[in-house]
Protein backbone atom coordinates (compact mmCIF):
# COMPACT_ATOMS: atom_id res chain seq x y z
CA UNK A 1 0.00 0.00 0.00
CA UNK A 2 1.17 3.54 -0.71
CA UNK A 3 0.05 6.32 1.43
CA UNK A 4 0.93 10.41 1.34
CA UNK A 5 1.35 11.63 4.94
CA UNK A 6 1.00 15.21 5.54
CA UNK A 7 2.59 16.46 8.97
CA UNK A 8 1.98 19.61 10.09
CA UNK A 9 5.72 20.36 11.12
CA UNK A 10 8.78 18.12 10.49
CA UNK A 11 8.64 15.23 12.82
CA UNK A 12 11.80 14.74 13.53
CA UNK A 13 13.73 14.45 16.44
CA UNK A 14 10.47 13.50 18.22
CA UNK A 15 10.46 15.53 21.21
CA UNK A 16 6.91 16.65 22.22
CA UNK A 17 3.52 14.84 22.02
CA UNK A 18 2.08 15.54 18.38
CA UNK A 19 5.76 14.76 16.67
CA UNK A 20 6.23 11.64 18.77
CA UNK A 21 2.71 10.40 17.32
CA UNK A 22 3.42 11.48 13.98
CA UNK A 23 7.19 9.98 13.59
CA UNK A 24 6.11 6.44 15.38
CA UNK A 25 3.17 6.22 12.96
CA UNK A 26 5.58 6.60 10.16
CA UNK A 27 7.92 4.12 11.76
CA UNK A 28 4.80 2.00 12.24
CA UNK A 29 3.37 2.02 9.20
CA UNK A 30 6.67 1.64 7.36
CA UNK A 31 7.32 -1.76 9.42
CA UNK A 32 3.57 -3.00 7.90
CA UNK A 33 5.22 -2.88 4.75
CA UNK A 34 3.65 0.50 3.51
CA UNK A 35 5.05 3.13 1.06
CA UNK A 36 5.11 6.61 2.96
CA UNK A 37 5.47 9.62 1.08
CA UNK A 38 5.94 12.34 3.70
CA UNK A 39 4.77 15.76 3.28
CA UNK A 40 5.53 18.49 5.66
CA UNK A 41 5.58 21.79 6.56
CA UNK A 42 9.20 23.16 7.66
CA UNK A 43 9.02 25.85 11.22
CA UNK A 44 12.25 26.51 12.15
CA UNK A 45 13.44 22.95 11.74
CA UNK A 46 16.43 22.04 9.09
CA UNK A 47 15.99 18.68 6.54
CA UNK A 48 16.21 16.10 8.38
CA UNK A 49 17.94 12.94 6.69
CA UNK A 50 16.68 10.64 8.98
CA UNK A 51 13.19 11.19 7.98
CA UNK A 52 14.23 8.47 5.21
CA UNK A 53 14.08 5.46 7.87
CA UNK A 54 10.42 6.02 8.11
CA UNK A 55 9.63 7.39 4.32
CA UNK A 56 10.40 6.44 0.95
CA UNK A 57 10.46 10.39 0.34
CA UNK A 58 10.25 13.29 1.97
CA UNK A 59 9.01 16.60 0.83
CA UNK A 60 9.28 19.95 2.69
CA UNK A 61 7.31 23.04 1.91
CA UNK A 62 8.08 26.29 3.88
CA UNK A 63 4.87 27.92 6.04
CA UNK A 64 3.63 31.52 4.93
CA UNK A 65 3.58 33.18 8.05
CA UNK A 66 3.24 36.86 9.15
CA UNK A 67 0.74 38.95 9.42
CA UNK A 68 -0.77 38.45 5.46
CA UNK A 69 -1.79 34.67 7.19
CA UNK A 70 -3.40 36.47 10.08
CA UNK A 71 -6.01 38.37 7.88
CA UNK A 72 -8.39 35.47 6.92
CA UNK A 73 -11.65 33.57 8.02
CA UNK A 74 -9.18 29.90 7.97
CA UNK A 75 -7.17 30.09 10.91
CA UNK A 76 -3.78 30.53 10.84
CA UNK A 77 -2.55 27.43 11.17
CA UNK A 78 -4.32 26.00 8.27
CA UNK A 79 -4.03 29.17 6.73
CA UNK A 80 -0.25 29.09 6.95
CA UNK A 81 0.32 25.73 5.13
CA UNK A 82 -1.42 26.31 2.28
CA UNK A 83 1.56 25.56 -0.49
CA UNK A 84 0.38 25.03 -4.20
CA UNK A 85 3.22 22.61 -4.75
CA UNK A 86 1.75 20.15 -1.92
CA UNK A 87 -1.26 20.01 -3.82
CA UNK A 88 0.63 19.23 -7.23
CA UNK A 89 2.48 15.94 -5.74
CA UNK A 90 -0.68 14.81 -3.73
CA UNK A 91 -2.21 14.89 -7.36
CA UNK A 92 0.18 12.94 -8.93
CA UNK A 93 -1.36 9.46 -8.06
CA UNK A 94 -4.51 8.19 -6.66
CA UNK A 95 -2.81 6.99 -3.27
CA UNK A 96 -4.85 7.40 -0.13
CA UNK A 97 -3.95 10.65 1.70
CA UNK A 98 -3.51 11.18 6.09
CA UNK A 99 -3.78 14.81 7.20
CA UNK A 100 -2.11 14.67 10.23
CA UNK A 101 -4.14 17.75 12.64
CA UNK A 102 -6.37 20.26 11.35
CA UNK A 103 -3.64 22.60 10.47
CA UNK A 104 -3.10 20.24 7.11
CA UNK A 105 -6.60 20.40 6.06
CA UNK A 106 -6.19 23.18 3.46
CA UNK A 107 -6.76 20.96 0.84
CA UNK A 108 -9.05 18.67 2.13
CA UNK A 109 -11.97 20.29 0.65
CA UNK A 110 -10.43 20.33 -2.53
CA UNK A 111 -12.41 19.58 -5.90
CA UNK A 112 -8.87 17.93 -7.35
CA UNK A 113 -9.05 15.66 -4.28
CA UNK A 114 -13.10 14.73 -4.57
CA UNK A 115 -12.19 10.79 -5.20
CA UNK A 116 -9.26 10.32 -3.09
CA UNK A 117 -9.76 8.14 0.32
CA UNK A 118 -8.53 11.07 2.84
CA UNK A 119 -8.37 10.53 6.29
CA UNK A 120 -7.75 13.06 9.16
CA UNK A 121 -5.87 12.71 12.29
CA UNK A 122 -7.18 14.59 14.96
CA UNK A 123 -5.12 15.09 17.92
CA UNK A 124 -6.97 17.18 19.65
CA UNK A 125 -10.65 19.02 19.62
CA UNK A 126 -8.34 22.12 18.67
CA UNK A 127 -11.13 24.86 19.13
CA UNK A 128 -11.16 23.54 22.93
CA UNK A 129 -7.38 23.64 22.90
CA UNK A 130 -6.58 26.96 21.73
CA UNK A 131 -9.30 28.63 24.11
CA UNK A 132 -7.97 26.89 26.72
CA UNK A 133 -4.36 28.37 25.95
CA UNK A 134 -6.18 31.57 25.87
CA UNK A 135 -7.18 31.20 29.51
CA UNK A 136 -3.53 30.26 30.08
CA UNK A 137 -1.81 33.47 28.92
CA UNK A 138 -1.05 36.69 30.52
CA UNK A 139 -0.98 39.14 28.00
CA UNK A 140 -3.73 40.64 26.44
CA UNK A 141 -2.35 40.30 22.96
CA UNK A 142 -1.77 36.76 23.35
CA UNK A 143 -5.63 36.34 24.54
CA UNK A 144 -6.67 37.70 21.76
CA UNK A 145 -4.69 35.82 19.38
CA UNK A 146 -5.87 32.52 21.07
CA UNK A 147 -9.06 32.76 21.95
CA UNK A 148 -9.77 34.02 17.80
CA UNK A 149 -7.97 31.36 16.77
CA UNK A 150 -10.25 29.04 18.57
CA UNK A 151 -13.34 30.61 17.13
CA UNK A 152 -12.17 30.14 13.67
CA UNK A 153 -11.26 26.51 14.11
CA UNK A 154 -14.40 25.90 15.72
CA UNK A 155 -15.61 26.82 12.15
CA UNK A 156 -13.54 25.60 10.16
CA UNK A 157 -14.06 22.17 11.98
CA UNK A 158 -16.84 21.24 9.24
CA UNK A 159 -14.01 20.83 7.01
CA UNK A 160 -13.58 17.21 8.44
CA UNK A 161 -16.89 16.65 6.29
CA UNK A 162 -15.18 16.33 3.39
CA UNK A 163 -12.54 13.30 5.13
CA UNK A 164 -13.33 9.85 4.79
CA UNK A 165 -12.24 9.11 8.31
CA UNK A 166 -11.43 10.34 11.14
CA UNK A 167 -8.92 9.10 13.28
CA UNK A 168 -9.11 10.33 16.55
CA UNK A 169 -6.53 10.01 19.51
CA UNK A 170 -9.04 9.31 22.32
CA UNK A 171 -11.89 7.93 22.89
CA UNK A 172 -13.78 10.96 24.65
CA UNK A 173 -12.28 12.98 21.34
CA UNK A 174 -13.94 10.15 18.70
CA UNK A 175 -17.54 10.32 20.58
CA UNK A 176 -17.74 14.02 19.89
CA UNK A 177 -16.57 13.95 16.37
CA UNK A 178 -18.64 11.38 16.17
CA UNK A 179 -21.82 12.88 17.50
CA UNK A 180 -21.16 15.79 15.24
CA UNK A 181 -19.97 13.88 12.07
CA UNK A 182 -22.04 11.21 12.03
CA UNK A 183 -21.90 11.15 8.27
CA UNK A 184 -17.99 10.46 8.77
CA UNK A 185 -16.54 7.36 9.93
CA UNK A 186 -14.69 8.37 12.88
CA UNK A 187 -12.23 5.65 15.06
CA UNK A 188 -10.32 5.96 18.17
CA UNK A 189 -6.82 5.31 17.06
CA UNK A 190 -4.42 6.08 20.13
CA UNK A 191 -1.27 7.27 20.03
CA UNK A 192 1.72 6.04 18.82
CA UNK A 193 5.47 6.37 20.74
CA UNK A 194 8.39 4.69 21.55
CA UNK A 195 7.02 1.82 22.97
CA UNK A 196 10.37 0.23 24.46
CA UNK A 197 9.25 -2.32 27.30
CA UNK A 198 9.66 -2.05 30.85
CA UNK A 199 12.49 -4.16 32.05
CA UNK A 200 12.15 -4.75 35.58
CA UNK A 201 14.02 -3.33 38.16
CA UNK A 202 14.93 -5.19 41.56
CA UNK A 203 17.16 -2.82 43.02
CA UNK A 204 15.60 0.47 45.27
CA UNK A 205 17.26 3.83 45.10
CA UNK A 206 18.20 5.38 48.16
CA UNK A 207 15.67 7.13 49.81
CA UNK A 208 18.44 10.44 49.29
CA UNK A 209 18.24 9.77 45.76
CA UNK A 210 14.94 9.37 45.33
CA UNK A 211 13.10 12.37 42.98
CA UNK A 212 9.86 13.77 41.73
CA UNK A 213 9.61 14.56 38.53
CA UNK A 214 8.16 16.93 35.92
CA UNK A 215 8.63 16.80 32.52
CA UNK A 216 7.34 18.60 29.20
CA UNK A 217 8.02 21.02 27.14
CA UNK A 218 8.68 24.20 29.30
CA UNK A 219 7.64 26.63 26.63
CA UNK A 220 4.33 25.55 26.56
CA UNK A 221 2.17 27.95 28.39
CA UNK A 222 -0.20 25.19 29.98
CA UNK A 223 3.24 23.46 31.36
CA UNK A 224 4.61 26.57 32.60
CA UNK A 225 1.54 26.91 34.42
CA UNK A 226 1.58 23.77 36.60
CA UNK A 227 5.03 24.06 37.20
CA UNK A 228 3.78 27.58 38.88
CA UNK A 229 1.30 25.68 40.67
CA UNK A 230 3.73 22.88 41.81
CA UNK A 231 5.93 25.48 42.95
CA UNK A 232 3.57 27.62 44.16
CA UNK A 233 1.37 25.62 45.94
CA UNK A 234 2.28 22.10 46.82
CA UNK A 235 6.52 22.55 47.41
CA UNK A 236 5.95 24.72 50.70
CA UNK A 237 4.17 21.62 51.75
CA UNK A 238 6.30 18.96 51.17
CA UNK A 239 9.50 17.86 53.59
CA UNK A 240 12.39 19.72 52.60
CA UNK A 241 14.25 16.67 52.02
CA UNK A 242 11.48 15.82 48.74
CA UNK A 243 13.66 16.26 45.73
CA UNK A 244 11.85 17.69 42.33
CA UNK A 245 13.18 17.66 39.22
CA UNK A 246 11.71 19.58 36.50
CA UNK A 247 12.79 18.62 33.05
CA UNK A 248 12.46 19.59 29.47
CA UNK A 249 12.77 21.72 26.05
CA UNK A 250 13.66 25.81 26.48
CA UNK A 251 12.32 27.03 29.59
CA UNK A 252 12.55 31.02 29.67
CA UNK A 253 14.89 32.82 31.78
CA UNK A 254 11.73 33.94 34.31
CA UNK A 255 11.40 29.79 34.66
CA UNK A 256 15.40 29.50 35.63
CA UNK A 257 15.32 32.06 37.75
CA UNK A 258 12.44 30.88 39.81
CA UNK A 259 13.47 27.26 40.18
CA UNK A 260 17.25 28.21 41.01
CA UNK A 261 16.03 29.92 44.43
CA UNK A 262 14.67 26.91 45.23
CA UNK A 263 16.85 23.99 47.39
CA UNK A 264 15.67 21.10 46.74
CA UNK A 265 14.19 21.99 42.98
CA UNK A 266 16.56 21.03 40.06
CA UNK A 267 16.21 22.07 36.64
CA UNK A 268 17.32 19.70 33.77
CA UNK A 269 17.10 22.09 30.53
CA UNK A 270 16.66 20.33 26.91
CA UNK A 271 18.24 17.00 27.99
CA UNK A 272 19.17 14.94 24.99
CA UNK A 273 16.92 11.99 24.72
CA UNK A 274 18.86 8.96 26.55
CA UNK A 275 19.14 11.92 29.74
CA UNK A 276 15.53 12.45 29.14
CA UNK A 277 15.04 8.34 29.42
CA UNK A 278 17.31 8.03 31.61
CA UNK A 279 15.17 10.75 34.49
CA UNK A 280 11.87 8.90 33.17
CA UNK A 281 12.84 5.46 33.80
CA UNK A 282 14.33 6.51 37.83
CA UNK A 283 11.43 8.95 38.95
CA UNK A 284 10.05 7.51 42.13
CA UNK A 285 7.29 9.96 41.47
CA UNK A 286 5.77 10.78 38.05
CA UNK A 287 3.98 14.07 38.97
CA UNK A 288 1.84 14.43 35.82
CA UNK A 289 -0.98 17.64 36.03
CA UNK A 290 -3.45 19.53 33.89
CA UNK A 291 -5.20 22.08 33.80
CA UNK A 292 -6.98 21.50 30.13
CA UNK A 293 -8.82 17.99 29.62
CA UNK A 294 -7.76 18.07 26.12
CA UNK A 295 -6.36 15.19 23.43
CA UNK A 296 -3.93 12.71 25.35
CA UNK A 297 -0.94 14.00 27.08
CA UNK A 298 1.79 11.45 25.33
CA UNK A 299 4.09 12.01 28.33
CA UNK A 300 1.36 10.02 30.43
CA UNK A 301 1.94 7.12 28.28
CA UNK A 302 5.63 7.33 27.92
CA UNK A 303 5.91 7.83 32.27
CA UNK A 304 3.85 4.94 32.44
CA UNK A 305 5.26 2.46 29.96
CA UNK A 306 8.82 3.31 30.40
CA UNK A 307 8.60 5.07 34.17
CA UNK A 308 9.42 2.04 36.94
CA UNK A 309 7.88 4.90 39.59
CA UNK A 310 4.28 5.97 40.73
CA UNK A 311 2.47 7.62 38.00
CA UNK A 312 0.38 11.41 40.18
CA UNK A 313 -2.22 12.51 38.62
CA UNK A 314 -5.62 15.15 38.73
CA UNK A 315 -8.77 13.89 36.70
CA UNK A 316 -8.43 15.89 33.86
CA UNK A 317 -4.69 14.20 32.95
CA UNK A 318 -6.94 10.81 32.73
CA UNK A 319 -7.66 10.59 28.39
CA UNK A 320 -10.36 7.83 28.67
CA UNK A 321 -11.38 5.20 31.17
CA UNK A 322 -8.64 2.54 32.53
CA UNK A 323 -6.34 4.78 33.15
CA UNK A 324 -7.52 5.33 36.93
CA UNK A 325 -6.46 1.67 37.10
CA UNK A 326 -2.56 2.48 36.25
CA UNK A 327 -2.54 6.20 38.20
CA UNK A 328 -2.88 7.07 41.15
CA UNK A 329 -5.37 10.49 40.97
CA UNK A 330 -5.53 13.32 43.26
CA UNK A 331 -7.73 16.59 43.04
CA UNK A 332 -6.74 19.66 44.94
CA UNK A 333 -3.72 20.76 46.65
CA UNK A 334 -4.58 18.93 49.91
CA UNK A 335 -4.99 15.65 48.11
CA UNK A 336 -2.20 15.78 46.04
CA UNK A 337 0.47 16.91 49.23
CA UNK A 338 -1.04 13.84 50.66
CA UNK A 339 -0.66 11.78 47.92
CA UNK A 340 3.26 13.02 47.35
CA UNK A 341 4.03 11.90 51.06
CA UNK A 342 2.68 8.73 51.30
CA UNK A 343 3.82 7.54 47.66
CA UNK A 344 7.57 9.19 48.06
CA UNK A 345 8.09 6.81 50.90
CA UNK A 346 6.21 3.53 48.94
CA UNK A 347 7.80 1.33 46.69
CA UNK A 348 6.67 -0.07 43.48
CA UNK A 349 6.74 -3.41 42.92
CA UNK A 350 7.99 -5.15 39.53
CA UNK A 351 4.97 -7.53 39.40
CA UNK A 352 2.94 -3.74 39.35
CA UNK A 353 5.41 -2.17 36.21
CA UNK A 354 4.63 -5.61 34.26
CA UNK A 355 1.01 -5.20 34.87
CA UNK A 356 0.97 -1.59 33.78
CA UNK A 357 2.11 -2.73 30.74
CA UNK A 358 0.01 -5.13 29.78
CA UNK A 359 -3.13 -3.16 30.67
CA UNK A 360 -2.08 -0.16 28.61
CA UNK A 361 -1.17 -2.70 25.73
CA UNK A 362 -5.02 -3.96 26.46
CA UNK A 363 -6.16 -0.85 26.06
CA UNK A 364 -4.61 0.22 22.47
CA UNK A 365 -1.17 1.36 22.90
CA UNK A 366 0.86 -1.00 21.17
CA UNK A 367 1.40 0.95 17.77
CA UNK A 368 -0.81 -0.94 15.88
CA UNK A 369 -1.48 0.48 12.51
CA UNK A 370 -4.33 -2.37 11.09
CA UNK A 371 -6.61 0.03 11.43
CA UNK A 372 -4.95 2.77 8.81
CA UNK A 373 -4.09 -0.33 6.32
CA UNK A 374 -7.31 -1.10 5.74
Amino acid sequence: MKLHVVSFQVPFPPDYGGLIDVYYKLKALKEAGCSVILHTYRYEVAEQPDLLKVADAVYYYERFTGWCSMFSFRPYIVYSRRSKLLLERLCEDDSPILFEGLHTCYFLSNPLLRDRQKWVRMHNVEHDYYYFLGKSCVSWYEKCYYYLEAWKLKHYERVLLYADKILAITNTDALYFTQKYPFVSTYCLPCFFDNISVETVTDVSPENEKYILYHGNLSVLENVRVINYILDNLLPKLDINMRVVIAGKNPDKHLREKISRIPNVSLVANPLQEEMNSLIVFAHIHLLLTFQNTGIKLKLIYSLMKGHGHCLVNSMMIPDPGFEEVCTIADGQEAQVIALRKLYHTPLMPEALQWRQQALTKMGYNNQVTLILH
